[in-house]
Parts: C-alpha cells; structure tokens; sequence
C-alpha cells in the first residue's frame, strides 16, 4: 500500500476518532447497551451454573446487538450530515471504506473487551483456554466491523437506512454467529480444542479478511450512484 492510500486511511479514522471523542455517541450508545444486556443476562441466570455453549452463547448476543446499534453509524451519519459530498471529493471510496473500518474495528474490540470483563465477572464464568478466548474475541470483532460497516455503507444513502441496514446485515451475520459462539465456547471449556478450535479461529479471520477485502468494491459501486 502506497503512502498516499495510508494518507487517505488514516485521514479518515482521525476524522472518525475527532467525530467520536466530540460525541461520544457511538461509544455511549454501545456502552448502555452492554450494560442493559449484561444486567438482564446475569439477573436471569442468577444462582445458576451455565455451561459454556450458554455463555458464548448469551455473549454473542450482546456482542451482536451493541456493534450493530452502534457501527453503522459511520455511514448513516455522513448522509444525515450532509458530509458525504465533502468526502467523495477528498478520498478514494476503498480509502473511506477501510479508514472507516478500521475505526469500527478498534472501537468494537474496546466496547466487546469492556462487555465481556463485566459479563464474566456478573455470572463469575471461568475461561479455561484465555488465549482462544481473547483470539476469538479480537478475530469475531473484526468480522463484525468488516460486516456491519459494510451493510452500513450499502444502505446509507437509502431514505429507511437504518432498518435496511439491519435488514441486509441478517444473512451476513448468521453464519458468524454460528462461528464465533462454536469458537468461544470451546475455550470457555465446552468441546475440545482438538476438535475444531484452530478451524473456527481460522473461519473468523477469514470471515473478516472476506468482508474487508470485498467491502471497499461493493462500497465503490454505491459511491458512484
């Protein structure tokens, strides 16, 4: 990657990172969620023993529902601004699509980092393999950024974009979610690691570099329109 492409990218995660510490919305809207999520999960199953399926379970859940109350915005807010004009004319559509992935990224790994530290310690769950544990968390944010951002970048110029970002993210969120609650249960000590653990790792960075890799091309088509 060239010096001006890394220009272009990181132009756009500073404007994201200014945006967001003016704000704080995306950061506070993903917060309160987890929290809300967290509270009801842990109230529910209070004074019971949850296996690990559960858990990885539950905490998908909540990880799901705060990137995609929260990640999307970086699109939708340029059309409801009225900045995206602006952009178009100072940055490449792949440069945009990546700088704003990116930010996406970060922030979803400081929020899910946050909201598992207090969902392991409200339903006290032990982690026997730490290292899967935090692979699949970092790996499973990636593919929810690269995801998210990129059905946010689909839908943002439609009138109804954020139902129809909601909407289009389904299909695309199915099959991670069936990779990342596999890969964390097994490390919460609920499968074998010989039995598919390294595959499910595999499957999420491969998750992630499909949509990061093929979202800036699909962004490209919309930018032009």
């Amino acid at each position: 990657m060239n010096s001006s492409w890394q220009t272009e990218i990181l132009a756009v995660f500073r404007k994201e990172w200014r945006t967001e510490v003016r704000s704080m919305s995306g950061l506070i809207t993903a917060f309160l969620f987890s929290v809300v999520t967290v509270y009801a999960i842990s109230f529910a199953s209070l004074n019971e023993k949850l296996k690990g399926t559960v858990i990885a379970g539950m905490l998908w859940v909540a990880l799901l529902f705060s990137a995609a109350s929260s990640l999307t915005r970086t699109f939708v807010a340029e059309e409801e601004m009225g900045t995206a004009d602006l952009l178009r004319l100072v940055a490449r559509p792949h440069a945009v699509f990546w700088g704003k992935s990116l930010f996406n990224i970060v922030q979803c790994v400081f929020t899910s980092s946050l909201l598992s530290i207090m969902f392991l310690g409200f339903t006290s769950a032990k982690v026997p393999i730490p290292w899967l544990f935090a692979v699949s968390l970092v790996a499973g944010c990636m593919a929810l950024a690269g995801a998210v951002t990129l059905c946010g970048a689909i839908a943002a110029q439609a009138s109804n974009r954020s139902m129809l970002a909601a909407a289009i993210s389904v299909p695309l969120l199915l099959p991670l979610v069936g990779i990342g609650v596999s890969c964390m249960r097994i490390s919460l000590g609920d499968g074998s690691l010989s039995a598919g653990g390294t595959s499910y790792v595999v499957g999420l960075i491969g998750y992630a570099g499909l949509t990061l890799a093929t979202g800036p091309y699909l962004y490209a088509v919309v930018w032009k329109t």
